[in-house]
């Protein structure tokens, strides 16, 4: 089953993690296997701790309505297959999951 995650595009047409990468990049490799580096984290300040993972969703029209929010140029949804542990991020406004391994297959054009 194929999920949906926004990254960063730039200009050489790589994808880029929003935040946190693997491995010190956040250049994420189409067609390969990444695993999420988990740990307790907090988003913003005064956050809810949550255990972190890839951020992704399940349903591509609620993606694109998510990423309608932003103003920041460059982002884009692309798709991504999904192993392993995947569990809801509890305290997302949205219907965000988090999930222990991606692969993206392809942008969403």
């Amino acid at each position: 089953m194929y999920w949906y995650k926004i990254v960063d595009k730039d200009p050489q047409g790589n994808f880029k993690a929003l935040f946190h990468g693997v491995d010190g990049s956040r250049v994420l490799p189409v067609g390969k296997w990444l695993k999420s580096k988990q740990g307790y984290v907090t988003d913003g300040s005064k956050g809810t701790p949550y255990l972190s993972g890839w951020h992704i969703m399940m349903n591509l029209d609620e993606c694109q309505e998510y990423l309608s929010r932003f103003t920041v140029p460059g982002r884009v949804i692309v798709e991504v297959d999904v192993k392993g542990k995947i569990w809801p991020k509890e305290h997302s406004p949205s219907n965000v999951h988090l999930s222990e391994y991606i692969k993206i297959t392809r942008e969403i054009e």
